[in-house]
């Protein structure tokens, strides 16, 4: 699938080489304008499993696997276990954030997606899927371009659903948005 964003840094491309090549030491390079045509095709958020068959919040539990640091960061793997009475299906990316409590105040930017999506991982009941996130170590950044804040966990949203579960995970986040704190892949088969 073509995305836009893709199609232009196409055009760009090319429009670069186009004019790398015609121009000379004497004259100096003209500007040009290229109009690109509109797309269908661009790049969903979310999935195509139907809504009666998707894992919500309240049929899940989360739990932290075994954490991998390495510099400046750690690498955290997210459980996801079915709990409830039927199977369900979890496909793309849940959303993550810092919260300083499990009911409290989100805090920073939310994690950015890695990696490309996965296929739908189906859970029957007791199954269980994981996602990794990866936390930077902001302490690295400077206090005036982080906003540390003290964080008590995550808030992790499956994928396709607007309720949070909470895991612990005390530390401290960057309470500005313009620091990339957070990334996480798609859920993937355990």
């Amino acid at each position: 699938m073509i995305t836009r964003a893709a199609a232009l840094g196409t055009a760009v491309l090319g429009a670069v080489a186009i004019l790398a090549g015609c121009s000379s030491d004497d004259e100096p390079p003209k500007s040009i304008t290229i109009e690109l045509a509109p797309t269908d095709q661009v790049a969903s958020a979310t999935t195509d499993i139907p809504v009666a068959d998707r894992c919500t919040a309240d049929e899940l539990s989360l739990n932290l696997g075994r954490t991998d640091g390495s510099a400046g960061s750690v690498t955290m793997p997210l459980v996801f276990t079915n709990t409830g009475d039927r199977t369900c299906i979890l496909s793309g990316f849940p959303g993550v954030s810092y919260v300083t409590a499990e009911n409290g105040t989100e805090v920073g930017a939310a994690a950015t997606r890695s990696g490309s999506p996965s296929g739908p991982v189906t859970l029957a009941p007791g199954g269980r899927a994981t996602a990794s996130v990866r936390a930077v170590q902001v302490l690295n950044y400077p206090d005036y371009q982080c906003g540390p804040t003290p964080v008590a966990g995550l808030h992790v949203y499956p994928p396709d659903d607007s309720a949070a579960l909470f895991v612990a995970y005390p530390g401290t986040g960057c309470a500005l948005p313009n620091v990339d704190q957070l990334q996480v892949t798609a859920v993937a088969p355990m």
